[in-house]
């Protein structure tokens, strides 16, 4: 296969994040591509275009055990007594493939629950990914370092005891030793 140069410009904090995990965005921008030019095209609907990018994303988010905000709204709402009030309302992909409402703490499978309005950009979708993702992987080393940190603990710990214990333990038997050769 004959490769050509291509030229691209993308955002320098999703670069930076995507070197920082190991990302190679030349290999990745030419397999979406590839599968862009090769696959089956929406018959105009968004929620189809959204949710062949959900269906791509999700085996990323199942790898690393985190999930992807995909859309953000405000809306009035009416309390019990009449009152409004602005609510904030965030919706993430989670690694199984459904939606996580985060204001109303619920979990649902139908896409087209989500106002068209109210879904972020391809670009955003992405950049929140490539975001998640760094986030994990740093958390993941963090995690490593206090594992080894707490083994290096223990360690120092067992072996003062062991060696506190071998003196407790010689010195005994030099008592016992002088004890018995005195009588």
């Amino acid at each position: 296969m004959v490769k050509e140069k291509l030229t691209l410009s993308v955002d320098k904090d999703v670069i930076e994040k995507a070197k920082k995990i190991g990302i190679n965005i030349s290999d990745i921008t030419e397999r979406v591509l590839r599968g862009y030019t090769s696959a089956e095209r929406p018959e105009g609907s968004l929620y189809d275009g959204y949710k062949q990018l959900f269906d791509s994303i999700t085996p990323l988010l199942k790898e690393f055990g985190v999930d992807v905000k995909i859309a953000d709204t405000t809306e009035q709402l009416e309390n019990d007594k009449g009152e409004l009030s602005e609510w904030y309302i965030d919706i993430f992909l989670e690694p199984d493939g459904s939606f996580w409402n985060d204001t109303f703490e619920t979990s649902f499978q139908d896409i087209k629950k989500i106002d068209l309005r109210t879904f972020l950009s391809p670009e955003k979708i992405l950049s929140n990914l490539v975001d998640v993702l760094a986030k994990s992987e740093e958390a993941k080393k963090e995690k490593l370092s206090e594992i080894l940190m707490a083994k290096r603990i223990i360690d120092a710990m067992t072996e003062t005891l062991v060696k506190n214990d071998f003196i407790k333990t010689k010195s005994k038997l030099k008592e016992e030793t002088k004890v018995h050769n005195a009588t």
